[in-house]
C-alpha cells in the first residue's frame, strides 16, 4: 500500500478486542511500523503498566499514555498504533486521535472479551475484580466514544486475528481507494 496516500491506522477498542495482536498483523500487510503504546509507555516509565497503576495511580498513566500518543502520532512514517482501552477518555485524545489517523474500532460482545481477559489477569483495572462487571461497566462509559471517534468499525468477536487483520486490510483499501503497488 502507498504510504503517500495512507495517515496512521489506529485501533481502539475495550481491552481484549484485539488491538495489540491485530495491529502487528495489519502493520505488516500494509508495509506500515507498528506501536503499541502500553508498550511504549512501559519502556519510558522502566516499569509494566499494572506497576504504574499501583505506585502513581490512573491520572499518572493517563498521562503518560497521552504523551506517548502524541509523540507516536506526529511520526511523519505511517504507523498501525494499538492503544490502550482509556484513550478515548480525554478529549484531546480524541480530538488528536480523530485528526491525525484513520480509528479503526475493534468491537467485541461483552462475552468474548471476558473471555479473553480472563485468560490475562494482569490488567490494572480488573485487579481483584470481576471481569464482566469492569467490561459491562467501561462498555457504558467508551461505547459511545468509541463509535463517535471511529472510521471503520469491525466485530472481532468470533473471528481470528489474522481474519480480522485481513478484512480490515481490504476495508482500508476499499475506505480510503488506494490499491497494492
Amino acid at each position: 500500500m502507498s504510504k503517500a496516500k495512507l495517515q496512521h491506522v489506529t485501533l481502539v477498542g475495550h481491552m481484549g478486542s484485539g488491538k495489540s495482536t491485530i495491529g502487528p498483523l495489519l502493520g505488516s500487510l500494509m508495509d506500515f511500523g507498528h506501536v503499541d503504546l502500553d508498550v511504549v509507555i512501559a519502556n519510558r516509565a522502566g516499569r509494566s503498566i499494572g506497576v504504574i497503576f499501583e505506585e502513581k495511580g490512573e491520572k499518572v498513566f493517563r498521562d503518560l499514555e497521552e504523551q506517548a500518543l502524541k509523540s507516536k502520532i506526529s511520526s511523519l512514517d505511517p504507523l498501525v498504533i494499538s492503544t490502550g482501552g482509556g484513550i478515548v477518555e480525554r478529549t484531546s485524545n480524541r480530538k488528536l486521535l480523530k485528526e491525525e489517523s484513520l480509528v479503526v474500532w475493534l468491537r467485541a460482545d461483552i462475552e468474548a472479551l471476558v473471555k479473553r481477559v480472563s485468560r490475562h489477569s494482569l490488567r490494572p483495572l480488573l485487579k481483584g475484580k470481576d471481569p464482566l462487571e469492569v467490561l459491562t461497566q467501561l462498555d457504558e462509559e467508551r461505547a459511545s466514544l468509541y463509535e463517535d471517534l471511529a472510521d471503520i468499525e469491525i466485530d472481532t468477536s468470533n473471528m481470528k486475528p489474522s481474519n480480522v487483520s485481513e478484512l480490515l486490510f481490504d476495508s482500508l483499501k476499499s475506505h480510503l481507494g488506494v490499491e497494492n503497488e
